[in-house]
């Protein structure tokens, strides 16, 4: 596993190219290697699978980018987070479907996806203000992670360029979660109170 982040942002920028240059099928370290102008043995000892993770991190991190109204509801608050995503992702549209073709047809991949998704939702949890550690965190994160699937599902198909799709599915998945499972999940937790400034 890569950790060093230059190198992170690099090996995804690479894929992403090569991805919506349609070169994604075809594939290989070395020619992420190239793309990215560096010498393969900085990638050691990543994978394709390894350049995929890199360029969701990337969209993970988007979500921090703005500010969260703390006085909004827990749903409000994970809504526009995990908009700030979907919005990252568009500009990169080609390219992610390109790597996520055939992806319904390999268990490992789809696993693997899954798990990109409950890493987004940890996060996510995070910069709303909930728990995401300990089992109840882990199961947020795992309900979470299923309704970033299946609004991701929705955005493929949303090529209108206004996310109604996208928007409309998360609203509606959002709901549902807090419809049914309420305090667990998180929705019905108020924001703390700001502590007064001293005089």
């Amino acid at each position: 596993m890569l950790t060093d982040p230059a190198l992170r942002e690099a090996l995804a920028r690479a894929a992403l190219g090569l991805a919506a240059a349609g070169q994604w099928r075809e594939a290989t370290l070395a020619a992420l290697a190239k793309a990215a102008d560096r010498p393969l043995a900085d990638f050691y000892p990543a994978s394709l699978s390894d350049a995929v993770d890199c360029a969701e991190e990337a969209f993970d991190r988007a979500m921090a980018e703005g500010e969260i109204d703390p006085a909004s509801s827990v749903r409000d608050r994970l809504f526009d987070l995990l908009m700030r995503r979907f919005e990252a992702m568009e500009p990169h549209r080609a390219a992610i479907l390109a790597m996520e073709k055939g992806l319904d047809r390999d268990p490992v991949a789809m696993g693997a996806a899954h798990q990109r998704h409950v890493r987004a939702a940890r996060w996510a949890l995070t910069l709303a203000g909930l728990e995401a550690d300990g089992m109840s965190g882990a199961a947020r994160a795992q309900g979470l992670a299923m309704i970033i699937g299946q609004t991701r599902a929705a955005w493929r198909l949303d090529d209108a360029g206004d996310f109604a799709k996208t928007m409309a599915a998360l609203d509606k998945n959002l709901r549902r979660a807090e419809e049914t499972f309420g305090r667990f999940a998180g929705f019905e937790k108020k924001p703390k109170p700001e502590e007064p400034a001293p005089s």
